[in-house]
């Protein structure tokens, strides 16, 4: 029977876990009479919180093949070495932890943290003080949670409940009532219920209510007895979960015999508290069917602890403009509902997210395409990304385009763009149809070299080696002298005006000579061009090809280191495919293309005559290329990522030779616009 709080006892208000995980309490109805072995027998007085009995009548372990061994304790045990206890096999012990609204037991603590040190599973139960006043009941229900902290595998809860204290059946069921409803309500798990079958019949009218709503864990105390007889109709069909068998057992390491116990099946996390944790991502709200989770993306992560073995249903719910992506983990699937068994330690995700638009724009084609987040465009595609994901996007222009840049939620001109998905999401990728123009197209123009000499009209004369290449000046009236810088390579020079032929002079000199007029009259009124071009043919005597231009005259006027009206470079020679290709070696030779659009390609040759080549966008130099090459093949130089605008590319001979050649040489061999 029921000694009560001892003298002296601590009744004040004492943490106990102190860092040690405490198994979940187990809601126990302490029957006051466990049912008799034998029929015709009077039924005992007993309970848990009573004076161990003389262990002269104890009885050894034993635990029948299925089941795993337990005990129960309390402060009437004394000092109990848990190693030893650990070593006989026991796996399981429920400790007293309170009494009334007040009391706790002064072994709890020591009892929960050593006996989880040497690996045995623990539990509590409360000493119930019933009474007419339900606020009671609460009370002890308060006083007993806060105390014992459950926990995710501790064993399920017990309330203890050995005197009726003269209440009527009704009265003592709606005490066990509110006060199991009080545990529930503050750790979201259902107490068992530690009863006898005589008990369970004389104080509680053998009554199903708690078997069926929910209290499913039963902890049976019947001694001496084969099997134990369970009331309730066999738990409304859930039989019993523990059995306390004997209520004297040798123990090692305990001075007395002890209550042992027993848990029907092999794997004793399915008595033990259990717990859902659920993670989310920004988006929306996930809650569950017993009202103790709940968790938005603004939490990240929520947790909940549950009865053993039950089904818990989920809901993800997302926010306005969000959906739910889909579950992980014990969840699956895409479903707003999920459900999971609730046996140990449970997780699960909930991903949320917004959908994510790209639109393709532009007179050109192209893909757009984030892989793994499926993203994967051509005109218009959307798809749904999870929220507070990074995503990248990347676009790629067909054959016969550029990608003209981003708008919406990307920027700028890059073929990548990296977004954060915290909101519906559009982007638009534009691309540009790309145009190809020749070498010399609409937009281009060339400049021969300039060299600088102390004797030229001007400090400096205009220059080109290669035949074909030409420079043209606008003059009017009828007549025009240009001026040539001869010297020893100097070759032959074709003149033109309005486009015909109208001389063939020889620019030879034995040595440098500059200022060399050539007067060319009898010209009709009006405009003019005029037009010298590297011939190709050399002068006599001459080691060269090499036409200087140093000055021209027109109006009466002296033009020194005149800019020409057009130049043009020379046609690239015996290279297979580059007839329309133009080429100088001449230092300072310039080739420029204005264009609108993003990017620019220049199309080239590389070889063994090829130098190196500087160029420009806008005046602001981007790249210095090495063409050289131990072969001779074509090649592009391309530039992206300019604003949708115009822009002026320039080519500039360096003059320098590469690291596999010894030549000067660049080419254009056409260009692309996208």
């Amino acid at each position: 029977m029921l000694k009560g709080a001892e003298p002296g006892a601590d009744l004040g208000h004492v943490g106990f876990r102190q860092g040690v995980v405490f198994a979940v309490v187990s809601v126990v109805v302490v029957a006051a009479w466990v049912q008799p072995a034998g029929a015709g027998r009077r039924p005992a007085p007993m309970g848990m919180d009573r004076p161990p009995t003389s262990p002269t009548s104890a009885v050894p372990l034993r635990t029948p093949s299925g089941m795993v061994p337990g005990i129960d304790v309390s402060h009437w045990q004394d000092a109990i070495n848990w190693s030893r206890v650990a070593g006989s096999g026991i796996r399981f012990a429920v400790m007293k932890a309170t009494d009334g609204q007040h009391y706790i037991d002064p072994t709890f603590s020591s009892n929960t943290r050593q006996a989880t040190a040497n690996g045995i599973a623990v539990g509590a139960y409360h000493f119930a003080n019933a009474s007419r006043n339900l606020n009671d009941a609460v009370a002890e229900a308060d006083h007993f949670v806060a105390v014992t902290n459950p926990s995710v595998g501790d064993l399920v809860p017990a309330l203890d409940i050995e005197q009726t204290n003269g209440l009527s059946v009704t009265q003592l069921r709606a005490w066990v009532k509110a006060w199991l409803a009080e545990v529930v309500k503050r750790t979201g798990v259902h107490p068992m219920i530690y009863t006898s079958p005589y008990f369970w019949q004389s104080a509680l009218g053998d009554w199903q209510w708690f078997s069926a709503n929910g209290y499913h864990v039963l902890w049976i105390a019947h001694w001496r007895v084969q099997a134990p007889t369970v009331p309730a109709a066999d738990w409304s069909g859930h039989g019993w979960t523990y059995w306390q068998w004997t209520d004297c057992v040798s123990i090692p390491g305990i001075a007395n015999c002890v209550d042992g116990d027993r848990f029907k099946g092999a794997d004793l996390e399915a008595g033990e508290i259990a717990r859902v944790q659920v993670s989310t991502t920004p988006g929306g709200v996930v809650t569950s069917d017993t009202g103790h989770l709940a968790c938005s993306g603004t939490d990240g992560t929520c947790s909940a602890l549950t009865d053993p073995g039950v089904t818990l249903t989920l809901r993800g719910d997302p926010d306005p403009d969000a959906v739910l992506v889909g579950w992980t983990g014990a969840c699956a699937g895409q479903g707003a509902v999920c459900s999971l068994t609730s046996t140990g330690r449970v997780t699960t995700k909930a991903m949320f997210g917004y959908p994510v638009t790209v639109t393709r724009s532009g007179t050109g084609g192209g893909s757009v395409v984030a892989p793994g987040d499926g993203i994967d465009c051509g005109t218009t595609c959307s798809a749904v990304a999870n929220s507070g994901s990074r995503l990248t996007l990347t676009a790629t222009p067909d054959s016969a385009s550029g990608f003209g840049g981003w708008a919406g939620a990307c920027e700028g001109t890059a073929s990548s763009c990296t977004i954060d998905v915290t909101a519906p999401t559009e982007v638009t990728a534009r691309f540009d149809a790309s145009v190809s123009i020749a070498a010399d197209g609409a937009g281009t123009r060339f400049a021969w070299g300039r060299v600088a000499a102390d004797g030229a009209l001007g400090g400096s004369y205009l220059v080109e080696n290669r035949p074909d290449a030409s420079v043209s000046f606008a003059f009017t009236g009828g007549r025009v002298t240009w001026y040539s810088a001869n010297g020893p390579k100097g070759g032959i020079a074709s003149v033109a005006v309005d486009g015909s032929a109208v001389a063939s002079t020889s620019t030879y000199s034995s040595s440098p000579r500059f200022g060399v007029g050539h007067e060319l009259g009898g010209l009709a009124p009006g405009s003019h061009v005029l037009t010298i071009t590297v011939s190709g043919s050399h002068a006599p005597r001459s080691t060269g090809l090499r036409l200087g231009v140093d000055g021209l005259k027109r109006g009466g006027t002296l033009y020194k280191s005149p800019s020409p009206l057009a130049a043009r470079w020379a046609t690239a020679h015996g290279v297979p495919g580059a007839e329309s290709t133009l080429i100088s070696d001449t230092p300072g030779a310039a080739a420029w293309l204005t264009f609108h659009g993003t990017g620019v390609t220049l199309d080239t040759l590389v070889g063994p005559d090829m130098g190196r080549a500087a160029v420009s966008i806008d005046g602001r130099l981007v790249r210095t290329f090495d063409l050289s090459s131990t072969s001779v093949a074509t090649a592009t130089r391309s530039i992206t990522g300019l604003s949708d605008a115009s822009h002026t590319i320039r080519i500039l001979a360096t003059g320098e030779h590469g690291h596999r050649g010894r030549g000067t040489s660049v080419a254009v061999a056409g260009w692309t616009v996208s």
